[in-house]
């Protein structure tokens, strides 16, 4: 009797065991799928936004440099005998075209962020509210009191992220102001987006591509994202990302 208890006990506990390892090795499993499912979803963000550059540089020299071939025609047959319903005309194709310039070349701005290569987080920060107050659509207010150099990387995914929301915000919040401010504690920089619209339940509303790409940057740099928004308050996103990880 003794003996065939032991023999259960010890098949038992060999059983337990094996179990124990399969789990194991289920986890590291599923561990390295979600790895690797993370450094995909990493590596089509840094696509999207080198397809970014190129569409903006195609945009700048090919479309730019045709319009403004088609400006210097019209320059010229502005200087020819042409009676009054003519040169209106002529004007009028030179407004739109001027025009049309003037929107290739922002859009192209906006899509190669040379304002953040140039000068800096803030001052790309600074530009984009500027571009919202102009459109009069919405008041924004920002504030910036970082004080040290932002990697590049980092910078890049931040201002991308603050488009994102801006993006957001004007699309379904319906919100008269936006706040933005950005902040840097030794190693380690955050910032605060506002929004006095009509908020969401965060625990509710289903998250959209929009909203994954803005979690998938924050991830990517060992980030944290706090979504707080009600219909009362509107919405704020407070993000913190530590400026010394190494992924």
């Amino acid at each position: 009797m003794f003996l065939v208890v032991s023999t259960l006990v010890f098949f038992a506990y060999k059983y337990q065991r094996k179990l124990i390892k399969e789990r194991a090795e289920t986890q590291e499993i599923q561990e390295l799928l979600k790895s690797e499912e993370l450094k995909s979803a990493y590596a089509l963000l840094e696509g999207q936004d080198k397809e970014r550059e190129r569409i903006a540089q195609d945009l700048h020299d090919r479309m730019g440099g045709q319009l403004s071939t088609i400006n210097m025609y019209l320059d010229l047959l502005e200087k020819e005998q042409l009676n009054p319903k003519q040169q209106e005309l002529v004007l009028n194709v030179k407004k739109a075209t001027d025009s049309t310039i003037e929107e290739v070349r922002n859009t192209a701005h906006d899509l190669s962020n040379s304002t953040l290569n140039y000068y800096g987080l803030s001052k790309a920060i600074e530009h984009l509210c500027g571009v919202l107050r102009d459109s009069k659509k919405i008041a924004v207010q920002f504030h910036s009191s970082v004080q040290q150099d932002i990697p590049s990387l980092i910078a890049r995914d931040i201002y991308s992220v603050i488009q994102e929301l801006v993006t957001n915000t004007i699309r379904h919040a319906e919100a008269k102001e936006i706040r933005i401010e950005l902040t840097s504690i030794e190693d380690e920089v955050n910032f605060i987006y506002e929004d006095n619209g009509k908020g969401f339940d965060p625990n509710t509303v289903k998250s959209g591509i929009g909203t994954k790409n803005i979690e998938l940057r924050v991830q990517k740099h060992n980030g944290n994202v706090v979504i707080e928004s009600n219909e009362r308050i509107g919405t704020s996103y407070i993000i913190e990302i530590p400026l010394n990880y190494e992924r």
